[in-house]
């Protein structure tokens, strides 16, 4: 018998308490990415976008004003990049985080984006932008192949010339066993015999941008096939903490699964269930989430996750109140 996976615990009384510890500042959105330090990119996005997933958001215009103004000045005059100190993530998820969460709010960038001229000049731009990736490592790598469009996307600074090639190179270089990008040395070399979390959480990124688009991908069956197999017991797609991968998991089985007519629904349900109960075990235990939770960055995935899972299967999950997927509005995360 399927029972409801209750978070309003968490909501009511340990996001509160936790999200204080990063407060860094008298400003609306200014929040550090460690525990005690300055304001940060990552502080005050993280928190933003968790915020909008819980929809615990209640912002009026001005105070979205403030917020932006807190995210824009990491916004650099030069690049037009977005600027960080922590974390080793690349400068396209930096920039493409900052934008969706400047997006959640209706807010855009201080100035247009330099760095997308030479990308966009023409086709043999694009194809040099993209084969730079280091396709190897394609789970941060993906965040370059993602975050470009979806800034342009957000921004409404991409070309149909650029769309249609982007999607269309994609669509050719997808791996017909998976579904996934297999295209690296690695893969190339036969070092990788199946498909990993990294090549799972790779793709993912691709996913939403596709999703932003209306469109679908290629073999979502295969998609969904190793996406299962990479679920661990525990229900999670790595160890003992919910992040970033379980949303990569989740949603490369809700979506993929349903642009294939319901392929494998009974099995996704079932790995849903035994996701929300780690989840669940996780979010709700107070000592071992503050233990655990040491940074701004790690919990928003799991938001996302979580609202992934009550977006398909609203009767599984409580909250105080519904959350929201911030993908279905900001494409990038």
């Amino acid at each position: 018998m399927e029972r409801t996976f209750d978070f309003t615990k968490f909501q009511e009384k340990i996001f509160p308490a936790w999200i204080q510890q990063f407060v860094s500042g008298d400003r609306t959105g200014e929040y550090s990415y460690k525990i005690g330090g300055p304001t940060s990119c990552y502080g005050t996005t993280d928190m933003l976008i968790s915020r909008y997933i819980m929809d615990e958001l209640d912002l009026n215009e001005s105070e979205k004003d403030r917020w932006a103004s807190v995210i824009n000045q990491f916004h650099d005059e030069k690049t037009s990049w977005y600027r960080k100190k922590y974390t080793m993530h690349h400068r396209e998820h930096t920039t493409a985080y900052a934008v969706a969460a400047l997006h959640l709010m209706d807010r855009k960038p201080l100035q247009e984006l330099k760095w997308k001229d030479p990308i966009l000049k023409d086709e043999k731009s694009m194809e040099k932008w993209i084969e730079k990736v280091n396709w190897s490592i394609i789970w941060p790598g993906s965040h370059i192949v993602s975050g470009v469009p979806a800034v342009l996307a957000m921004t409404k600074e991409g070309t149909d010339e650029f769309y249609n090639w982007y999607f269309n190179w994609l669509d050719e270089t997808a791996d017909p066993d998976s579904g996934f990008w297999c295209r690296g040395l690695v893969h190339k070399l036969g070092m990788i015999s199946k498909p990993t979390k990294h090549e799972m959480g790779g793709a993912f990124h691709m996913y939403y941008v596709y999703e932003y688009f209306n469109r679908k991908w290629k073999y979502p069956e295969k998609i969904v096939d190793h996406t299962l197999r990479l679920q661990h017991e525990n229900g999670l797609w790595d160890k003992d903490v919910t992040y970033c991968i379980d949303l990569d998991g989740i949603y490369c089985l809700t979506r993929s699964s349903r642009n294939a007519g319901g392929y494998r629904d009974k099995n996704i349900l079932e790995a849903v269930i035994k996701y929300l109960a780690e989840a669940e075990r996780i979010l709700n235990n107070e000592d071992f989430f503050f233990a655990k939770y040491t940074n701004s960055h790690v919990l928003t995935g799991a938001l996302a996750a979580i609202a992934e899972c009550q977006k398909f299967y609203p009767h599984l999950v409580k909250t105080t109140r519904p959350w929201k997927q911030s993908l279905d509005k900001a494409c990038f995360i």
